[in-house]
Protein backbone atom coordinates (compact mmCIF):
# COMPACT_ATOMS: atom_id res chain seq x y z
CA UNK A 1 0.00 0.00 0.00
CA UNK A 2 1.05 3.79 -1.04
CA UNK A 3 -0.26 7.15 -0.30
CA UNK A 4 -0.02 10.43 0.10
CA UNK A 5 -1.86 12.98 1.75
CA UNK A 6 -2.19 16.72 1.86
CA UNK A 7 -0.26 18.51 4.10
CA UNK A 8 -3.12 20.47 5.20
CA UNK A 9 -5.40 17.62 5.56
CA UNK A 10 -3.14 15.54 8.32
CA UNK A 11 -5.88 14.85 10.61
CA UNK A 12 -7.78 12.63 7.93
CA UNK A 13 -4.78 10.37 8.11
CA UNK A 14 -7.09 7.43 9.68
CA UNK A 15 -9.46 8.14 7.02
CA UNK A 16 -6.79 7.06 4.05
CA UNK A 17 -4.90 4.68 6.43
CA UNK A 18 -7.99 2.54 6.98
CA UNK A 19 -9.37 3.89 3.19
CA UNK A 20 -10.97 0.17 1.99
CA UNK A 21 -12.78 -0.17 5.43
CA UNK A 22 -14.00 3.50 5.63
CA UNK A 23 -15.11 2.98 1.77
CA UNK A 24 -17.07 -0.58 2.05
CA UNK A 25 -19.03 0.51 5.11
CA UNK A 26 -20.62 3.79 3.01
CA UNK A 27 -23.64 3.21 2.35
CA UNK A 28 -24.28 6.15 -0.07
CA UNK A 29 -22.90 5.54 -3.44
CA UNK A 30 -22.91 8.33 -5.45
CA UNK A 31 -21.62 6.68 -8.89
CA UNK A 32 -22.02 2.95 -9.62
CA UNK A 33 -20.40 2.54 -12.90
CA UNK A 34 -16.92 1.73 -14.43
CA UNK A 35 -15.49 3.78 -11.04
CA UNK A 36 -17.57 3.42 -7.98
CA UNK A 37 -17.78 6.83 -6.01
CA UNK A 38 -19.29 7.04 -2.25
CA UNK A 39 -19.39 9.63 0.01
CA UNK A 40 -17.72 8.30 3.01
CA UNK A 41 -18.35 10.43 6.95
CA UNK A 42 -15.51 10.58 9.17
CA UNK A 43 -15.12 12.55 12.24
CA UNK A 44 -18.38 14.23 11.25
CA UNK A 45 -16.92 15.78 7.91
CA UNK A 46 -18.26 14.49 4.49
CA UNK A 47 -15.67 13.26 1.51
CA UNK A 48 -16.17 11.97 -1.61
CA UNK A 49 -14.08 8.49 -2.44
CA UNK A 50 -13.69 7.34 -5.83
CA UNK A 51 -12.35 3.72 -6.04
CA UNK A 52 -11.08 3.23 -9.29
CA UNK A 53 -11.69 -0.38 -11.63
CA UNK A 54 -9.07 -2.60 -11.17
CA UNK A 55 -6.71 -2.43 -14.44
CA UNK A 56 -6.47 -5.03 -17.12
CA UNK A 57 -2.98 -6.65 -16.85
CA UNK A 58 -1.53 -4.27 -19.62
CA UNK A 59 -2.70 -0.96 -17.68
CA UNK A 60 -1.50 -2.93 -14.33
CA UNK A 61 1.75 -2.95 -15.96
CA UNK A 62 1.86 1.20 -17.24
CA UNK A 63 0.76 2.20 -14.40
CA UNK A 64 3.18 0.57 -12.00
CA UNK A 65 6.12 1.28 -13.81
CA UNK A 66 5.38 4.14 -17.11
CA UNK A 67 2.82 5.73 -15.81
CA UNK A 68 1.36 7.66 -12.62
CA UNK A 69 -1.94 5.75 -11.60
CA UNK A 70 -5.36 7.71 -12.05
CA UNK A 71 -5.43 8.23 -8.66
CA UNK A 72 -2.22 9.87 -8.28
CA UNK A 73 -3.00 11.82 -11.27
CA UNK A 74 -6.72 13.03 -9.79
CA UNK A 75 -4.02 13.96 -6.27
CA UNK A 76 -1.60 16.22 -8.00
CA UNK A 77 -4.04 18.20 -10.89
CA UNK A 78 -5.82 18.89 -7.80
CA UNK A 79 -3.18 20.13 -5.99
CA UNK A 80 -2.47 22.34 -8.96
CA UNK A 81 -5.51 24.04 -9.55
CA UNK A 82 -6.76 23.81 -5.97
CA UNK A 83 -9.21 26.57 -6.64
CA UNK A 84 -11.44 25.34 -9.04
CA UNK A 85 -11.88 21.85 -7.84
CA UNK A 86 -13.09 20.15 -4.22
CA UNK A 87 -10.12 20.01 -1.80
CA UNK A 88 -7.81 16.94 -2.29
CA UNK A 89 -7.56 15.13 0.54
CA UNK A 90 -5.25 12.18 -0.53
CA UNK A 91 -4.73 9.43 -2.88
CA UNK A 92 -4.04 5.44 -2.18
CA UNK A 93 -2.94 2.77 -3.99
CA UNK A 94 -2.24 -1.08 -3.75
CA UNK A 95 0.35 -3.53 -5.39
CA UNK A 96 0.38 -7.43 -5.70
CA UNK A 97 3.95 -8.20 -6.28
CA UNK A 98 4.73 -4.53 -7.45
CA UNK A 99 2.19 -4.20 -9.82
CA UNK A 100 -1.01 -2.03 -9.59
CA UNK A 101 -4.37 -3.35 -8.41
CA UNK A 102 -6.40 -0.63 -7.57
CA UNK A 103 -6.20 3.13 -6.08
CA UNK A 104 -8.47 5.19 -4.53
CA UNK A 105 -8.89 9.10 -4.36
CA UNK A 106 -10.37 11.60 -1.94
CA UNK A 107 -11.32 14.61 -1.86
CA UNK A 108 -13.86 16.81 0.15
CA UNK A 109 -17.52 17.13 -0.73
CA UNK A 110 -18.80 20.07 -2.36
CA UNK A 111 -22.16 20.62 -1.38
CA UNK A 112 -23.21 21.83 -4.64
CA UNK A 113 -26.84 22.84 -5.87
CA UNK A 114 -26.80 21.36 -9.66
CA UNK A 115 -24.36 20.59 -12.59
CA UNK A 116 -24.28 22.45 -15.49
CA UNK A 117 -26.59 19.87 -17.12
CA UNK A 118 -29.95 21.50 -15.10
CA UNK A 119 -29.20 24.76 -16.72
CA UNK A 120 -28.98 23.01 -20.38
CA UNK A 121 -32.08 21.01 -19.94
CA UNK A 122 -34.36 23.22 -18.23
CA UNK A 123 -35.34 26.46 -20.67
CA UNK A 124 -37.11 28.26 -18.28
CA UNK A 125 -34.57 28.08 -14.84
CA UNK A 126 -34.62 30.97 -13.30
CA UNK A 127 -31.42 33.12 -14.07
CA UNK A 128 -30.12 30.77 -17.38
CA UNK A 129 -28.53 33.88 -19.02
CA UNK A 130 -26.38 35.05 -15.78
CA UNK A 131 -25.53 31.11 -15.25
CA UNK A 132 -24.24 30.54 -19.06
CA UNK A 133 -22.48 34.42 -18.77
CA UNK A 134 -20.70 32.93 -15.18
CA UNK A 135 -20.31 29.48 -16.84
CA UNK A 136 -18.34 31.06 -19.97
CA UNK A 137 -16.54 33.31 -17.38
CA UNK A 138 -15.30 30.04 -14.88
CA UNK A 139 -14.34 28.24 -18.45
CA UNK A 140 -12.35 31.15 -19.71
CA UNK A 141 -10.54 30.88 -16.21
CA UNK A 142 -9.70 28.02 -16.76
CA UNK A 143 -8.37 27.86 -20.06
CA UNK A 144 -6.61 31.19 -18.84
CA UNK A 145 -4.66 29.07 -16.30
CA UNK A 146 -3.94 26.15 -19.17
CA UNK A 147 -6.22 23.63 -18.19
CA UNK A 148 -7.79 21.65 -21.06
CA UNK A 149 -10.07 19.55 -19.13
CA UNK A 150 -10.32 15.98 -21.46
CA UNK A 151 -14.03 15.27 -20.01
CA UNK A 152 -15.83 18.67 -20.04
CA UNK A 153 -19.19 16.96 -19.86
CA UNK A 154 -22.45 18.26 -17.79
CA UNK A 155 -21.77 15.88 -15.14
CA UNK A 156 -18.65 16.95 -13.70
CA UNK A 157 -19.56 20.76 -13.65
CA UNK A 158 -20.58 21.44 -10.77
CA UNK A 159 -22.65 24.99 -9.27
CA UNK A 160 -23.26 26.13 -6.18
CA UNK A 161 -24.79 30.00 -5.52
CA UNK A 162 -22.59 31.73 -2.93
CA UNK A 163 -23.60 35.02 -1.57
CA UNK A 164 -25.80 35.62 -5.18
CA UNK A 165 -22.81 34.98 -7.16
CA UNK A 166 -22.58 31.29 -8.67
CA UNK A 167 -19.46 29.31 -7.83
CA UNK A 168 -18.18 26.53 -10.16
CA UNK A 169 -16.01 23.59 -9.26
CA UNK A 170 -14.72 20.66 -11.65
CA UNK A 171 -14.65 17.17 -10.87
CA UNK A 172 -13.08 13.90 -12.60
CA UNK A 173 -9.86 15.15 -13.10
CA UNK A 174 -7.44 12.51 -13.78
CA UNK A 175 -7.84 13.28 -17.69
CA UNK A 176 -5.95 16.79 -18.08
CA UNK A 177 -3.73 18.21 -20.04
CA UNK A 178 -1.96 21.84 -18.94
CA UNK A 179 -0.85 23.48 -22.20
CA UNK A 180 -1.34 27.24 -24.17
CA UNK A 181 -4.74 26.55 -25.71
CA UNK A 182 -5.82 28.00 -29.32
CA UNK A 183 -8.79 29.80 -29.98
CA UNK A 184 -10.04 26.32 -31.57
CA UNK A 185 -8.95 24.23 -28.77
CA UNK A 186 -11.21 26.09 -26.17
CA UNK A 187 -14.23 26.10 -28.53
CA UNK A 188 -13.68 22.71 -28.87
CA UNK A 189 -13.37 22.25 -25.43
CA UNK A 190 -17.58 22.80 -25.19
CA UNK A 191 -18.45 20.19 -27.33
CA UNK A 192 -18.82 17.61 -24.53
CA UNK A 193 -21.74 19.44 -23.21
CA UNK A 194 -24.25 18.60 -26.03
CA UNK A 195 -25.69 21.89 -25.86
CA UNK A 196 -28.26 22.84 -28.51
CA UNK A 197 -26.46 25.45 -31.00
CA UNK A 198 -28.49 28.13 -29.69
CA UNK A 199 -27.66 27.88 -25.48
CA UNK A 200 -23.89 27.25 -27.11
CA UNK A 201 -23.92 30.20 -29.64
CA UNK A 202 -25.02 32.39 -25.50
CA UNK A 203 -21.83 30.91 -24.08
CA UNK A 204 -19.68 31.61 -26.95
CA UNK A 205 -21.02 35.20 -26.68
CA UNK A 206 -20.22 35.61 -23.32
CA UNK A 207 -16.66 34.04 -23.65
CA UNK A 208 -15.73 36.14 -26.40
CA UNK A 209 -16.60 39.39 -23.85
CA UNK A 210 -14.66 38.21 -21.35
CA UNK A 211 -11.86 36.71 -23.74
CA UNK A 212 -11.76 39.89 -26.09
CA UNK A 213 -12.09 37.27 -29.08
CA UNK A 214 -13.97 38.04 -32.11
CA UNK A 215 -18.08 37.05 -31.14
CA UNK A 216 -18.92 35.64 -34.24
CA UNK A 217 -15.61 32.95 -34.95
CA UNK A 218 -16.18 32.04 -31.30
CA UNK A 219 -19.75 31.10 -32.16
CA UNK A 220 -19.14 29.33 -35.52
CA UNK A 221 -16.07 27.44 -34.11
CA UNK A 222 -18.07 25.94 -31.20
CA UNK A 223 -20.91 25.18 -33.30
CA UNK A 224 -18.46 23.20 -35.48
CA UNK A 225 -17.04 21.08 -33.22
CA UNK A 226 -20.67 20.59 -31.13
CA UNK A 227 -22.00 19.04 -34.48
CA UNK A 228 -19.09 17.19 -34.90
CA UNK A 229 -19.11 15.52 -31.22
CA UNK A 230 -23.04 14.79 -32.07
CA UNK A 231 -22.35 13.16 -35.25
CA UNK A 232 -19.87 11.12 -34.21
CA UNK A 233 -21.42 9.89 -30.73
CA UNK A 234 -24.45 9.20 -32.59
CA UNK A 235 -22.88 7.60 -35.65
CA UNK A 236 -21.35 4.99 -32.51
CA UNK A 237 -24.49 5.06 -30.85
CA UNK A 238 -26.16 3.78 -34.35
CA UNK A 239 -23.87 0.75 -34.61
CA UNK A 240 -24.57 -0.09 -31.34
CA UNK A 241 -28.29 -0.29 -32.29
CA UNK A 242 -29.08 2.74 -29.58
CA UNK A 243 -30.96 5.60 -30.19
CA UNK A 244 -29.62 8.63 -31.40
CA UNK A 245 -30.21 12.40 -29.89
CA UNK A 246 -29.96 15.66 -30.75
Amino acid sequence: MKYKINPQMSDCTALIVDIEANFEQSQCVLQDARNKIKKVEFNNVSYVVKSFKKPNLFNSLMYSFLRKSKAKRSYEYSLKIASVVPQAIGYVEFYRTSLLTHSFFVSEWFDYDFTIRKVLLEQDLADRDQLFKSFAQFSFQLHQLGVLHKDYSPGNILIKKVAGEYQFKIIDINRMLFKELSLKERMKNFSMLWASDSDLAVIAEHYAKVSGDDVSECQQLSRYYNQKNKRIKNFKKKLKGLPVSD
